[in-house]
């Protein structure tokens, strides 16, 4: 992707961060606060809320299963997607009240500076990213499809999607925004204020994003195209917001990109395991996808920030 170096013109967005406290312990500190907070929100509140979940259900399986098997009722199962997402998502849930009271308590600075300079949250720019990644992230699995139709299977449960589809619309904006906030907030603003040159602060941004997914079982597919898919998807991300000076738009495109796995069309080996309407049993090739989201990221740019597009104004 060609980088615009006219998206450091205005540099506001980097500059909120000489405003209040801005030592370089503080980032340093606020980073480990933060995400130890949402490790011990999933430790010592997730967990538990999702034992208690599996305890009540296993109950209810027994007392009930009788009636379930005579009427064809299929009960929810006691491992079922719902208690895995609802135990792992509370910690976005602490890890975005760990960045807020970092930002307050440390930098004494407005949480929705981690947004735009002005402290101010545009749901347009959230809903106009949001749609237009929905948009490509649509056609990017209807060429995977006609690639190889026999690798997706209809997956669709009614009980099981109806009733994760309001947790997954709950949690699935919250995860993805305590990861933005962090990494295209907090960070990204804290290097600006050592990293002058575009290029190199936008790999630094970038690199922690990728790091932490290097853990998940797509890896398996192919480790180094799906670690190039992860890093090219943080290097968009961050390129966008410094871009449009904004949050709004990598918040949209993160949370479309997620609840479009985790609803429509999953895959077998996800890390997102969740009853989604299709199944992709056989993952496409990692190179293919790494094309398909490099033109994707490409086609976005280009409809946002052209010169001519009016998407934005």
């Amino acid at each position: 992707m060609r980088i615009d170096t006219s998206m450091m013109t205005d540099r506001s967005f980097l500059k909120v961060a000489y405003t209040g406290r801005n030592a370089g312990w503080r980032y340093l500190t606020g980073i480990l606060l933060a995400m130890g907070l949402g490790l011990g929100g999933y430790t010592y509140v997730g967990m538990p809320i999702a034992t208690v979940i599996a305890a009540y259900l296993r109950f209810s399986r027994d007392e009930f299963h009788s009636p379930g098997s005579e009427t064809g009722i299929e009960l929810i199962p006691v491992n079922s997607s719902e208690i895995s997402y609802i135990s792992s998502h509370i910690a976005f849930a602490f890890l975005c009240i760990g960045i807020f009271g970092v930002v307050k308590l440390l930098h004494h600075r407005k949480m929705l500076s981690l947004i735009s300079p002005d402290a101010s949250f545009q749901a347009k720019r959230f809903l106009l990213g949001f749609s237009l990644w929905f948009v490509f992230a649509s056609l990017q699995t209807l060429i995977e499809f006609l690639l190889n139709p026999g690798s997706f299977v209809w997956n669709f449960q009614p009980l099981g999607w109806f009733t994760f589809l309001p947790l997954a619309l709950l949690l699935t904006p919250i995860q993805t925004s305590g990861e933005e906030l962090l990494f295209r907030g907090y960070l990204l603003q804290g290097l600006g204020l050592i990293v002058r040159q575009p290029i190199a602060l936008i790999g630094l941004a970038s690199l922690p994003f990728a790091l932490v997914h290097f853990g998940n079982p797509e890896m398996e597919r192919g480790a180094l195209w799906i670690a190039l898919t992860y890093f090219l998807m943080a290097v968009f991300l961050t390129t966008i917001t410094l871009r449009d000076n904004r949050l709004e738009l990598a918040l949209g495109v993160h949370a479309a990109n997620n609840l479009f796995v985790v609803l429509l069309v999953n895959s077998k080996d996800s890390v997102l395991q969740t009853p989604a309407i299709v199944l992709q049993q056989v993952p496409t090739d990692p190179r293919v996808t790494l094309i398909g989201l490099f033109i994707s990221t490409i086609g976005f740019y280009v409809l946002l920030f052209c010169r001519r597009c009016t998407f934005l104004n």
